[in-house]
């Protein structure tokens, strides 16, 4: 007999974006979860990130599913151009339509949204402090209250979505499931740091998103400023870890570069935080088990963007759960579609920020002025590159023009291939377990290239 215990068809754990987006999803197939998040309710929602969310993602949100896109006070400002800064005397500028949001209005409005449907019961300032595994499957979650209490939460299949942490996963053994690490490596995670300002005057990036590099920060990291209105911004410096920056004060390094463009502005909100800077995890489920958002490390290791991924994923992962619990079946092989919707989805996405980060960890960023000045990158490359398509150079009419550096050519090269290599792959994830370590023996191979 289970005493101090709750019975549900879906736990779900973390009520950011994947969390409230998938208990959304669930509520409209009526299917029975428990939400629990360990914060205050008002609380729900904030996160310390740069506020940019493209529109293009809660777009398909609202065609998926129905969930209004932000309006009204939710956003802060529609940004309609994109900067790029390697070096102090060149720049790259972009169209590009995002927006920055204001993640705790947002968030709430989600939140609140829950109580329209009956089957689903939110449990804020309730801590996840274990998961429970039975008979190789994950059954629930241990969880302890604001006061101190604890109890059990048992479900049919648990969703974690509690950001970089991961708390439901690091609690599956190796021998319950070892095809997703318990925790992420150092050399997997992105410091950041971040202030919401306010300046005494118009400021000049209104509508824009710049991503800078400074010499105060070690490469390979970048400063963003992002727009929040005509006297308000969202400035961040962030870099992902390795053994020649993890000395680095992100906080300190940050403070320096703001003062220095920032010197008068009013800081109204500062905080750090960490994110995942990998490719999605090999693989997101195992018996009883799913994993979403940050949790699954779907975040853009260029951008750092994990918003509009998380609300996607969820829904994505609505469709699976929602098949499995009507099927009485929550194995492995059950929830397996999840993880080649995902990798089709996000793959490329991730592939090229892995090769973009290690293209600037072995190029001096003195040298990306000479590739576009020199029109060894154009402009239809690097539209093409955000667009997520297959970027192909013309190598021979490159070499020419590139002849003065032709291993930064050859580097550049290297990038784009590897990423192409991945997106390959990515489309070719394993239709069922069994066959998932030769593909992932393939994908770890790519992965250890050096550029």
């Amino acid at each position: 007999m289970r005493s101090l215990s709750i019975n549900t068809d879906v736990l779900i754990v973390g009520a950011g974006p994947a969390g409230v987006s998938l208990a959304i999803n669930l509520g409209k197939r009526d299917i029975s979860t428990i939400v629990v998040d360990q914060k205050q309710k008002k609380n729900i929602g904030y996160k310390a990130c740069g506020d940019a969310l493209s529109p293009n993602s809660t777009r398909k949100l609202y065609e998926f599913s129905g969930i209004k896109q932000p309006y009204g006070d939710e956003i802060a400002e529609n940004l309609k151009t994109a900067h790029f800064r390697p070096v102090s005397d060149f720049e790259l500028s972009l169209d590009f339509v995002s927006q920055t949001v204001d993640r705790l209005k947002y968030g709430q409005r989600l939140l609140e949204s829950l109580k329209e449907y009956s089957s689903i019961d939110v449990k804020t300032e309730h801590k996840v402090v274990g998961t429970i595994v039975e008979e190789n499957q994950v059954i629930g979650c241990k969880v302890r209250q604001k006061d101190g209490k604890k109890f059990n939460i048992y479900a049919k299949i648990v969703v974690d979505c509690s950001g970089i942490t991961g708390i439901v996963r690091r609690g599956i053994p190796v021998s319950v499931c070892d095809k997703f690490p318990n925790k992420l490596k150092k050399e997997e995670t992105i410091v950041s740091y971040r202030e919401i300002i306010e300046t005494s005057e118009p400021h000049e990036y209104q509508y824009q998103m710049r991503i800078e590099y400074h010499d105060e920060m070690p490469p390979p990291g970048y400063f963003w400023i992002f727009s929040k209105g005509e006297k308000k911004l969202n400035v961040g410096v962030g870099w992902l870890l390795n053994d020649n920056n993890k000395k680095a004060n992100v906080k300190t390094i940050h403070e320096t570069i703001r003062k220095k463009i920032f010197p008068s502005a009013k800081v109204l909100d500062a905080v750090g935080d960490t994110l995942p800077g990998r490719l999605p995890l090999y693989s997101m489920v195992c018996n009883g088990f799913l994993t979403c958002g940050d949790a699954a490390t779907l975040v853009n290791p260029i951008s750092g963007e994990g918003h509009g991924p998380a609300l996607l994923s969820a829904y994505h992962a609505a469709d699976i759960v929602e098949k499995a619990i009507r099927n009485n079946d929550n194995s492995e092989e059950a929830l397996w579609e999840y993880n080649i919707k995902i990798w089709n989805y996000y793959g490329y996405e991730g592939g090229l920020g892995i090769a973009v980060h290690k293209l600037l960890a072995a190029v001096p960023f003195s040298d990306f002025s000479f590739l576009f000045e020199k029109g060894i990158i154009t402009q239809e490359d690097v539209d093409a590159i955000m667009g997520s398509t297959a970027v192909k150079l013309p190598i021979f009419q490159k070499v020419i023009k590139g002849m003065r550096k032709p291993k930064l050519l050859i580097k550049v090269a290297k990038g784009l291939l590897l990423a192409e290599r991945i997106k390959k792959l990515s489309t070719k994830y394993p239709s069922k377990p069994n066959r998932f370590y030769r593909w992932k023996k393939k994908i770890e191979k790519i992965e250890r290239k050096r550029i």
